[in-house]
């Protein structure tokens, strides 16, 4: 059954490229406020059967995905410097395409929360806190769930995301494991509760900076408008995913000497190496700061989270040569394992390559078409062309990555802003609620669900494409239906 969804969602991306295949020549035309790179058919359409293709070997599993969008984007690539030479229509990506095309700030960001994660976990911070928590919800999975939900999604509104679910799904994996439980079904609840309250307010996901830099707005403005929409939509989700858990979370562990348990279990759940987690936490309080002034300092995220990294690798260092004294072999073996197994490099890899074919896709022009569409067809009504963009966003930030398509929107919202005049701001915010909600849908275009599944897999456990599908697909449509309320009420209100 759910082979045939996705086969029939597949499918729908292929009739909607069909038809506009047969309007190209409508859609290409460009717009008097930005410029679209010259379309060629015949690439476009073979980057569609392409994305197609990676999609469907990615949800079947059938090879691992890190090697499917290498093999891709370096084929890509190649095909551009051979075939391309003689045939335009096979020019997909350069190498400096390539590499422009990949978010050194998230790759970065990866790099430094990877570290700290790990330089945590030894430290037994994770455990440590489930225990607490275990202890204060006194035995009751249920009152978990909601308090875990909950604190995923405030500390998405102030962090983003990827810091988010790197911080808090040791903790559930490590509360689950306390009642013998499954925690993958309970971390697809919280990448989903990240990813709505991520869309709050102006730091809590990418997609929000962009259009907060683009279209100069304020912190203040994006509260106004999107805090409580996406509170409601947040409400909503919560107990909708309480409701489709509930059985899993009837299964946990019961015990009947609550007192005694916990006496037993204490001596267990105790922290270690105290100087390395004073150190650790020091470190995390001063990268969340310097998040909170970005704009102070028009500095990127990564820009204080590698810094600092190193400042905690040199403390680590430290602690280790105090630890083994004049043992140099084992010093060098224990820096050694920081950078070998601390950052999985495997995930990287999957995000430099899977930017690197979202960059053919953009380059081609398939998502600048698809901006064109929407200004094209749906601009003579202010409603229908808000409602249009909140769903295509949510669609094509559901299969591809979320911030170039941004990007390629930014300048068409602008432009029918402009056209339309006073009361139109709102079409930002349905940009803003497609783009961060519909990372929701799939497993493998946001950044926190990947880094969650990988979460997943180091300790053991398998989060799988079509087991995310199942949830998130139903999810997404529910809380983009509700965010169309939301976009009505604004077009009402205006």
């Amino acid at each position: 059954m759910l082979e045939k969804l996705l086969k029939i969602t597949l499918s729908t991306m292929g009739v909607w490229a069909y038809l506009t295949l047969m309007n190209w020549q409508a859609f290409a035309s460009a717009s008097a406020s930005w410029v679209v790179p010259e379309l060629n058919i015949v690439s476009w359409v073979i980057m569609w059967l392409i994305m197609l293709w990676v999609i469907a070997l990615i949800a079947t599993e059938k090879v691992q995905r890190t090697l499917v969008v290498f093999f891709v984007a370096t084929w890509l690539i190649f095909l551009t410097y051979t075939l391309g030479s003689f045939f335009p229509s096979m020019s997909f990506l350069t190498l400096d395409q390539a590499f422009s095309s990949i978010d050194w700030e998230v790759i970065l960001l990866l790099v430094w929360m990877m570290i700290i994660v790990w330089v945590l976990a030894q430290t037994k911070l994770f455990e440590w806190l489930a225990f607490k928590m275990f202890v204060f919800s006194k035995w009751n999975i249920k009152k978990l769930y909601f308090m875990f939900f909950l604190i995923t999604a405030v500390l998405s509104a102030f962090l983003d995301n990827v810091t988010t679910i790197f911080l808090i799904t040791p903790v559930a994996i490590s509360i689950c494991r306390l009642f013998e439980l499954n925690p993958v079904r309970l971390i697809i609840a919280l990448i989903i509760a990240s990813n709505v309250w991520g869309a709050a307010t102006l730091i809590g996901d990418p997609p929000n900076i962009m259009i907060w830099s683009y279209a100069g707005l304020s912190f203040m403005d994006f509260i106004k408008n999107m805090a409580l929409p996406a509170t409601v939509i947040l409400f909503a989700v919560m107990f909708k995913l309480y409701y489709f858990l509930r059985k899993d979370l009837e299964k946990a562990k019961k015990i009947k000497n609550f007192k005694k348990t916990i006496k037993e279990m204490s001596p267990n759940y105790k922290i270690k190496h105290k100087k390395l987690l004073i150190a650790s936490l020091w470190t995390l309080a001063f990268v969340i700061t310097f998040f909170f002034l970005h704009g102070m300092f028009h500095m990127p995220a990564a820009v204080p989270a590698i810094g600092w990294a190193a400042i905690l690798m040199l403390a680590r260092d430290r602690l280790i040569r105090r630890k083994f004294g004049r043992d140099r072999e084992r010093m060098e073996e224990a820096v050694h394992k920081t950078f070998a197994n601390d950052v999985e490099w495997l995930v990287i890899g999957f995000f430099v390559f899977l930017f690197m074919v979202v960059g053919a896709l953009e380059h081609t022009g398939v998502l600048q078409l698809a901006a064109q569409f929407i200004q094209d067809s749906f601009s003579d009504n202010l409603l229908l062309c808000a409602l249009v963009i909140l769903w295509v966003s949510a669609l094509f930030s559901a299969f591809l990555d979320n911030i170039p398509f941004t990007a390629v929107m930014l300048p068409v919202v602008a432009s029918l802003v402009e056209f339309y005049g006073p009361g139109s701001t709102f079409l930002w915010w349905s940009l803003a609620f497609g783009a961060c909600l519909g990372g929701n849908w799939t497993l493998i275009w946001a950044s926190a669900n990947i880094v969650a599944a990988w979460l997943l897999q180091k300790e053991k456990f398998k989060l799988t494409f079509m087991e995310f599908f199942k949830v998130g697909f139903p999810s997404m449509i529910f809380q983009v239906f509700l965010a169309s309320f939301a976009v009505w009420a604004m077009f009402i209100m205006r």
